[in-house]
């Protein structure tokens, strides 16, 4: 099924509208402080809106279909600690790497058994499993730091290839490619967007909704591992603060990207640039020497107001279809 024009045109203006902000904040910061575009502090930039962006595209999936997934930060935790537990006993990293992401099969797919079987609210469930999982984290780690011992995990996410394009960013690209094939070229994102618009329709039209709420909840679930692998090389270490707040990141970073919370579509390419968008805000306000205590109010008030042209839009478009 064709994605109606009159969305693709919205999806693009949302889309340059998140890149007009960017190329303003680059602008006003750089101003601020020649700081700001040195090498080191947009390689962080991107190593930290890579690691955001791909939460948020298993997220974009999630909330395309009318759902939320509170739980991602701590499944980013419960894999960084994964990862390093096994490297610590010595463990080869491409088996770390796979039980790492094995771990986001796992949850994700206790995530939507959870929703399905007992009828729960992608809201409640995810929120309880949250919980569970810190306890799982904090009762393997004895709420103590566990250090990773694998220069070459560090380097699969810090380095550098070809000297100038951050590792993390070509992960973040090749699963930007999966996710956007998977929603656009195949009938399971056809079916995510159907069951988010309307989902008698969806029923109606013989999707099988518990399937499909399944196969998302484990993709954002893989999505959330491998953020939070990708976290844990960076930091060198692992412990049940990883993936503190990365649900709220996540949900932020897709509602700023254009995709609306009641479903029915969704903007990957938007997420992407909401990524690069707050972490560029993040490394700017550090680079100004603005204490840390005023992050949580601007990205606050970030979302705020994209939630605040969410609800015009439906607005619009609800007129519009009474019109019609």
């Amino acid at each position: 099924m064709a994605m109606p024009g009159a969305i693709k045109r919205m999806l693009a203006a949302e889309s340059a509208a998140a890149l007009l902000a960017l190329i303003a904040v680059f602008v006003i910061f750089s101003a601020i402080n020649e700081r700001f575009l040195s090498t080191l502090n947009i390689d962080g930039i991107v190593v930290s809106a890579s690691i955001s962006a791909i939460t948020g595209l298993g997220m974009t999936l999630i909330i395309a279909m009318r759902g939320l997934d509170l739980s991602v930060g701590s499944i980013m935790g419960f894999a960084a600690i994964a990862a390093a537990e096994l490297l610590s006993h010595g463990v080869p990293l491409w088996l770390v790497i796979v039980s790492g992401l094995a771990v986001g099969v796992g949850l994700g797919l206790c995530n939507g058994l959870l929703i399905i079987l007992l009828r729960l609210p992608s809201f409640v469930a995810t929120l309880a499993t949250l919980s569970m999982i810190l306890g799982g984290e904090l009762l393997i780690t004895h709420g103590e730091t566990v250090t990773i011992h694998s220069a070459l995990f560090s380097r699969i996410v810090i380095s550098n290839i070809g000297g100038c394009v951050p590792a993390a960013a070509v992960i973040a690209i090749l699963v930007f490619v999966l996710i956007w094939l998977i929603f656009h070229r195949t009938p399971f994102g056809r079916h995510v967007v159907a069951i988010g618009g309307d989902i008698r329709a969806a029923v109606g039209a013989g999707i099988n909704i518990r399937r499909v709420t399944v196969g998302a909840f484990i993709l954002v679930g893989v999505c959330a591992a491998l953020s939070g692998l990708m976290t844990g090389a960076e930091l060198q270490n692992a412990d049940s603060t990883i993936g503190a707040g990365a649900e709220l990141t996540a949900i932020a970073v897709v509602v700023v990207g254009g995709t609306s919370l009641v479903g029915g579509r969704g903007n990957l390419f938007g997420t992407v640039c909401a990524s690069l968008l707050l972490a560029s805000i993040q490394a700017g306000l550090n680079v100004a020497n603005v204490s840390s205590l005023y992050e949580d109010l601007v990205f606050g008030s970030i979302l705020i107001v994209a939630l605040m042209v969410d609800g015009l839009r439906r607005g619009t478009r609800r007129r519009g279809m009474l019109v019609v």
